[in-house]
């Protein structure tokens, strides 16, 4: 083997075992959190895991033990201020570990501990020498960003949000634009946020050369996220009715852009998550636990963002290859909508769907350190 190949493997191994550590401490910090917590509701639990476990047994009609916990939410609740995909994975998580704190909170465990390896491959694989560069920077930029971990820790919807994000950016990275759309659809079937994914996901589009082309992947892919919404929520639509899930659907929208009451937990703009104003209190006990960003990191892929918009404002993209900054952008831009619309108190948790595309924009930023070719 010669002193280049030597030199290439190596370059992938180390970049490589960058990245298993990355997830590694995204692992063991969530999941010391989730067994530090006790055998009680922490922060939302009890209104996804409540409903997850009542649409598993009166939905799928699975039934299960009951384990009183810390609380309960009223008998005919079932969560209907947001798509259901996430609580169908909580249930299952319920089905296959069991109806306990570790067993609800282990998808999102899982899921957050392999966001960074998923922005490692992503990047590692691109057609560019600084590619396992980047990707280990994404990896380990997504692990400094506290609030994967935190939030991670609890069986939340945002979790699986950001998990979804992020396999819809690695795709659309690639160009695998069919796929991307699917695991926006995803995104958008746990939480409503997942607007933000698919305005990414659009603007990621600018890549398609001929408009025809461009418009013809806009289409399907709207019509396959289309799909999957009534997909996902037809076993509820079967068991209320499709006019009530209609109904429920409208109603969440305005939901969504309608304030809390004021002396509810602490809220903050989009900016102010950035800066950690008033950052969402997961728990108090045994020790505080706060919805924190990683303010440099959060600053940087937002400051790329915004040029990245302007210069394709200026019709200058062209000569760039990017995904994540319009990804960072779109999910911006959503929860700026919403703020705008008037819903003033946003929690800073809901950032979680951001950080993964942050890591990502240093991944791509590291890229145009050097460029050879397109590449991304």
């Amino acid at each position: 083997m010669g002193r280049v190949s030597v030199f290439r493997v190596s370059y992938y191994v180390v970049t490589f075992l960058i990245a298993v550590t990355a997830s590694y401490l995204v692992f063991s910090k969530a999941y010391g959190l989730a067994l530090g917590y006790g055998d009680v509701y922490v922060s939302d639990e009890i209104y996804y895991v409540d409903s997850s476990r009542r649409i598993l047994e009166r939905v799928f009609n699975v039934n299960i033990s009951y384990y009183s916990y810390s609380g309960r939410t009223a008998d005919n609740y079932f969560n209907l201020e947001h798509p259901p995909l996430g609580k169908y994975i909580i249930a299952s998580s319920m089905v296959v570990c069991g109806d306990k704190p570790l067993c609800w909170r282990l998808p999102s465990l899982i899921e957050v501990s392999l966001i960074p390896l998923i922005l490692y491959v992503t990047y590692a694989t691109v057609r560019h020498p600084l590619g396992p560069l980047a990707g280990s920077a994404a990896a380990l930029a997504a692990s400094a960003d506290p609030i994967l971990h935190r939030v991670g820790s609890v069986a939340l919807l945002d979790p699986h949000l950001a998990f979804f994000t992020t396999i819809s950016l690695a795709l659309a990275v690639h160009s695998r634009y069919v796929a991307s759309a699917l695991f926006a659809g995803l995104a958008l079937s746990v939480k409503i946020s997942g607007v933000g994914t698919i305005i990414g996901y659009m603007l990621s589009l600018y890549k398609v050369d001929s408009v025809r082309r461009r418009l013809t992947i806009a289409l399907l892919a709207l019509a396959l996220i289309a799909f999957i919404q009534v997909a996902v929520h037809t076993p509820l639509a079967l068991h209320f009715s499709p006019q009530r899930m209609v109904e429920e659907t409208v109603n969440a929208v305005k939901w969504h852009t309608t304030s809390r009451p004021p002396d509810g937990p602490p809220y903050s703009s989009p900016s102010g998550w950035i800066l950690n104003v008033a950052p969402f209190p997961l728990t108090f006990n045994p020790t505080p636990v706060r919805a924190e960003l990683n303010t440099l990191i959060h600053i940087i892929a937002l400051a790329y963002s915004t040029y990245i918009l302007v210069i394709g404002l200026l019709g200058g993209l062209k000569s760039y290859r990017i995904t994540a900054p319009l990804y960072y952008a779109g999910v911006t831009l959503a929860y700026w909508a919403v703020y705008i619309a008037g819903n003033r108190t946003l929690y800073s948790f809901y950032a979680i769907q951001l950080t993964p595309l942050a890591a990502a924009t240093i991944a791509e930023l590291t890229l145009q350190i050097h460029k050879p070719s397109k590449s991304t």
